[in-house]
């Protein structure tokens, strides 16, 4: 992000609004990356499919795609937290940095977007 931002300097008209558009501007970078690892999940899906691993055996079968439909169903703050928290390692005070709310709120966030997409997802999930 801070790179993208470094290159894109010259775009920035005022320069007391340095903060907000730098924030936009990793919002965004999170917005896409995050559209990036579907498709890599998508990717690892089908190189797998078919495979058996040791390790898989036991675990529930889950399609991802059903899972990403969950998770495109969620509240969009829920959302966003949980992709930043889950899927990008982010910390609860990154991500209220980044999105410019609390790090209880953060959590708050990402504890309901939790519970939804379980509710979402009970009894969908095939357990040998």
């Amino acid at each position: 992000s801070f790179t993208t931002a470094f290159s894109r300097l010259e775009e920035l008209q005022n320069k007391d609004l340095f903060g907000s558009w730098l924030k936009r501007i990793v919002i965004n970078n999170c917005i896409s990356l995050q559209r990036k690892q579907k498709i890599a999940f998508e990717e690892i899906d089908e190189q797998r499919h078919g495979e058996v691993d040791e390790m898989d055996e036991g675990m529930p079968k889950v399609d991802p795609a059903l899972v990403h439909r969950a998770i495109k169903e969620l509240p969009n703050k829920g959302r966003t937290v949980l992709v930043l928290r889950a899927l990008e390692g982010y910390s609860h005070k990154e991500i209220a940095e980044t999105l410019d709310i609390s790090v209880s709120t953060s959590k708050t966030q990402y504890s309901r977007a939790l519970s939804l997409l379980n509710k979402k997802l009970k009894g969908k999930i095939d357990v040998n």
